[in-house]
């Protein structure tokens, strides 16, 4: 393995045989709107340049399908109020109550981030990249994600590992390499908006050992659902024990299941996954939609309650303990009553049943 400070161009992100990042065509139609203007180099690299990590006997572009389907542009000002995602999962109360992720560590294991993003500040600690090649305008998918995390717990330090792209090692590698940097890094939760049928048990032994270090792995469910809840649809990591497994939820009264969310008896939670609103690596926003796009806002949220000196601080010491607080105080059950296979124990939110329902949707009641 070589080490390198070299700047590579980034093209558009691939996923492996067995991996990929789940994101899906929005169905709305388009122009394109730029509401923010920054030069590419601020906007791919930030202020310092990410290290590269190379592995000289895998130059090919893998020949696997793009891991990204497509998004829709929205005209956004970088000031202007949280999005309808953030808000329904609590994040102006938790960030009215200090809890923004302060002190806080989080892993966006994915396709890459634009650090210059005039929405991130500075809170893009570091970059780690061990894929390459081409432009993060078009693999936009981590920069989506890291953007609804940090909005969500917007003082949290973000630690960006790019596992997707036309060249470096081995996808599965760059995604276990990743975990295990993120431990050493001393990072309290990782975010894994990917994923594929088939187990890969170097990852689940990597998983493993980050959970066994405390450290909580949020990850996609899956976009493989055929909108019947009676069949299963299979993914991992996600499916792994270790990890915390979401579904896709969209934002209409009483928070339907998104028809290409798996469902499966592996799902524990749910997030809002449809026409998600985030960041652009050009400096603007836009719409994309996944379980991609849902994990993040858990993620985000978990963070917020792991800001240290915090309400929830002491409680949230590894996955038993952040469970049994998610359980215990933040779940609110939507879909079938009681666990099922599209949202598990429910929706996760710092927002009571009433203060949802009063502003913003209905939810349903069950006897």
């Amino acid at each position: 393995m070589k080490f390198s400070t070299l700047i590579f161009a980034l093209t558009t992100a691939v996923s492996a045989p067995t991996v990929s990042a789940f994101g899906v065509t929005s169905s709305s139609s388009f122009a394109p709107k730029t509401t923010l203007q920054m030069s590419s180099d601020s906007l791919e690299h930030g202020s310092n340049p990410p290290t590269i990590i190379t592995e000289d006997s895998d130059e090919a572009v893998p020949a696997t399908p793009a891991f990204r389907y497509g998004s829709r542009s929205v005209s956004r000002d970088a000031s202007s109020k949280l999005p309808l995602g953030i808000k329904l999962h609590g994040g102006e109360k938790l960030h009215s109550e200090g809890l923004t992720g302060k002190g806080v560590k989080v892993a966006v294991i994915d396709s890459g981030v634009a650090a210059g993003h005039p929405g991130f500040g500075d809170q893009v600690v570091k970059q780690t990249w061990l894929r390459r090649g081409g432009s993060l305008m078009q693999d936009d998918h981590g920069t989506h994600v890291a953007g609804t995390i940090h909005m969500m717990a917007p003082e949290a330090e973000i630690y960006d590992y790019r596992v997707f792209g036309p060249r470096g090692m081995d996808i599965n590698e760059a995604i276990n390499t990743s975990i295990d940097e993120a431990i050493e890094e001393g990072c309290d939760i990782i975010n894994m908006s990917l994923g594929g049928p088939v187990p890969d048990w170097n990852m689940y032994r990597a998983i493993r050992k980050a959970n066994r270090a405390g450290a909580l792995v949020i990850v996609a469910a899956g976009n493989g659902g055929d909108d019947n809840i009676l069949t299963n649809e299979n993914s991992y990591p996600a499916n792994f024990s270790q990890c915390v497994n979401i579904g896709a939820v969209a934002k209409k009264d009483n928070l339907p299941r998104a028809w290409f969310t798996n469902t499966n008896d592996k799902v524990d939670y749910c997030g809002i996954g449809v026409d998600v609103v985030s960041f652009r690596p050009d400096g603007t926003f836009q719409e994309m939609s996944g379980t991609s796009m849902a994990t993040p806002h858990v993620c985000g949220f978990i963070t917020a309650l792991m800001t240290k000196g915090g309400a929830y601080s002491d409680i949230i010491k590894d996955d038993r303990s952040c469970r049994a607080l998610l359980n215990d105080k933040f779940v609110i059950d939507v879909a079938a009553e009681g666990k099922d296979n599209a949202t598990g124990l429910g929706f996760l939110t710092y927002l009571t049943k009433d203060e949802f329902e009063k502003d913003f949707l209905d939810l349903p009641d069950f006897e």
